[in-house]
């Protein structure tokens, strides 16, 4: 993650689409509303300490710091594309 420099985030997600071969993902960051889209198969990294790690197809990263402080509907969705 310090290489990659700047990272977004994520606060909250609001909806996640799958479309044909993109997931578009609607999140609200510490930086404000993002709206981004990742490969259907690519899915969030777990992260060593805790989190996850998403790369979007223009290769810029989302992080989830935490989880389990997430609301219930970000936390449902986010859920679903984990293991």
């Amino acid at each position: 993650l310090q290489e990659a420099g700047f990272v977004f985030d994520v606060s909250r997600v609001v909806q996640v689409e799958e479309e044909v071969e993109i997931r578009r993902w609607d999140v609200e960051t510490a930086q404000g509303p993002r709206r981004f889209a990742t490969r259907l198969d690519d899915w969030p990294q777990a992260l060593p300490h805790g989190g996850f790690l998403i790369r979007d197809v223009a290769g810029d990263l989302y992080r989830l710091r935490d989880p389990a402080r997430l609301d219930r509907h970000s936390r449902g969705l986010l859920w679903a594309f984990v293991d």
